[in-house]
């Protein structure tokens, strides 16, 4: 067996059995069967009544990367069916997350008997109780977090409620089954709508999940979708494609935009004319660029000092869809827990935060002690939201900033896998990648090389980036590594990953560096 694979088997603890399963010839990978699912065939029998009765249904989503991926792949099942629907991605500025009163009494008047709600649903009890007061069902397909209360949804498709895995799918990974009930199969867009969701939002990367992305991949390069092609920046296609390239562009809409400009990029996956798709594609592109430059802008002009401190809190007058951007970049910065707010459009008294953390300092129970300010509160260990009254933010920031001091950040090294520079090959590069689609709870592969000597090092623009060719095929490559800097000193360790790059064609191989350390 080759050193590199038994290195890899051992990094993440598996057998050659299990090993052999995760990397499958792709044409032995099959999704579930979506009328084994529990509750689906009566979803697809309301659904095929309100069809048969030509019934007005709607589509009901979110406005994040998965809620749009939802909502198009259920848009795009009737299409396929031939009967019209309508559908509504909500405003993070105007309505908030998911269905709520005020536009259930909207669709009611509007005559619509059937909602169908995707990435949402599963919490909003008041919502559908007030659809069933006015007579129209409610088709729940969701999954997040069931609360005690179930709902009086005439149905629900979770991955919990309907005993569909231990592993949680996405919002459209659950809408992708009831297209596959309705279809009678799986179309191969849809599966790749499905499983840029899945990667979006952050789904841990294990069973059901990871079968998708790869089916995702293979699919897109396959079939070289046009909304997906237009959208990724490299020719090279992985879930990196989804998380990096695709994903920040479709969630940057719901981010910047305070209308219901959303709705565009259900349009964007399903469209037939490839004009529209073109034109919108440029309006993306527009509004993600837009998106950066405020995100950085914001942090760049800040007048404060954090350098010293144990914690970030500031409320700074910005666009509520990128705080949690905002607090990334600080977390980035300074290593310390960074909570960013800014005043409620709908509730010019109340202030919306969210916070980005690091192993040491945890978010759920920060929230815990801090539960006497908050008017809303939620979230996971590293990353929440919140709102708290205006009038409180002076005493929530002291305690806040205590609780920093109390429970600091701690710096965990991850473990690596050593690596001689010759070793960077690229049939090492293919052994990587059959390990491959990786994302949360499977991260990418770590490597480390030590002791190289500085002097052979070579750099660009001005000695700012290390890039140091090895081969015709690969190189080492670091961002903010200055020559002078790492020539000061004999040698250099660095960790880093394995990233296939390609340029007019050609392909290149590089070490990409993580992190770096000089010594003599």
């Amino acid at each position: 067996m080759n050193s590199l694979l038994t290195e890899l088997l051992n990094y993440y603890h598996l057998s050659e059995k299990e090993y052999e399963i995760l990397s499958r010839p792709i044409e032995d990978v099959h999704l579930l069967e979506p009328t084994s699912i529990k509750g689906m065939n009566r979803v697809k029998s309301r659904i095929f009544e309100a069809i048969k009765n030509n019934e007005k249904i709607i589509i009901y989503g979110d406005y994040d990367c998965d809620g749009i991926s939802a909502t198009s792949i259920m848009y795009r099942t009737f299409q396929i069916l031939n009967y019209h629907v309508s559908y509504y991605i909500p405003s993070r500025y105007l309505d908030g997350y998911g269905l709520n009163v005020k536009n259930v009494e909207k669709i009611a008047e509007a005559g619509f008997k059937l909602i169908i709600c995707v990435d949402n649903g599963i919490s909003q009890h008041e919502a559908i109780h007030r659809a069933k007061e006015l007579g129209i069902d409610v088709i729940v397909v969701d999954h997040h977090e069931v609360p005690e209360e179930r709902t009086e949804a005439y149905e629900i498709i979770h991955p919990t409620v309907s005993e569909i895995s231990d592993v949680i799918g996405s919002g459209g990974y659950m809408a992708l089954f009831v297209s596959g009930a309705l279809l009678g199969s799986y179309d191969e867009y849809l599966v790749t709508i499905a499983g840029l969701s899945v990667i979006s939002d952050l789904m841990e990367l294990k069973g059901i999940n990871r079968d998708v992305v790869r089916l995702a991949i293979h699919y897109f390069e396959k079939n070289k979708y046009l909304p997906l092609r237009l959208l990724a920046e490299s020719p090279i296609i992985s879930e990196k494609t989804f998380s990096m390239e695709i994903a920040p562009k479709i969630n940057a809409i719901g981010r910047m935009m305070e209308k219901n400009e959303a709705n565009l990029l259900v349009k964007y996956f399903t469209d037939s004319n490839d004009q529209d798709v073109y034109s919108l594609c440029d309006w993306i592109n527009q509004i993600n660029a837009q998106r950066k430059e405020i995100t950085k802008s914001t942090v760049d002009n800040l007048k404060e000092d954090f350098s010293n401190l144990a914690g970030i809190c500031v409320n700074i007058e910005t666009k509520e869809g990128i705080i949690g951007l905002i607090a990334n970049r600080f977390l980035n910065l300074y290593n310390v827990p960074s909570l960013v707010f800014t005043r409620d459009l709908l509730h010019p008294d109340i202030l919306k935060g969210s916070i980005r953390s690091k192993e040491g300092f945890n978010v759920t129970k920060a929230f815990q002690s801090l539960e006497k300010y908050l008017v809303t509160g939620g979230g996971h260990s590293f990353a929440g939201g919140l709102s708290i009254k205006e009038a409180d933010f002076d005493s929530f920031k002291k305690d806040f900033l205590k609780l920093c001091e109390e429970y600091q950040i701690e710096e965990t090294n991850k473990p690596t896998i050593p690596l001689m520079m010759s070793e960077i090959t690229m049939s090492n590069y293919q052994i990587v990648r059959s390990f491959a689609p990786f994302g949360m709870g499977f991260e990418e592969p770590l490597f480390s090389i030590e002791n190289i000597p500085t002097r052979g090092l070579t750099f660009i623009s001005d000695g700012k980036h290390l890039s140091t060719p090895l081969t015709i095929q690969s190189k080492l490559l670091g961002f903010n590594m200055k020559k002078d800097e790492i020539q000061s000193y004999p040698y250099v360790n660095l960790e880093g990953n394995f990233n296939l790059s390609s340029f007019r064609g050609a392909k290149t191989l590089e070490f990409r560096v993580s992190k770096y350390k000089c010594h003599n």
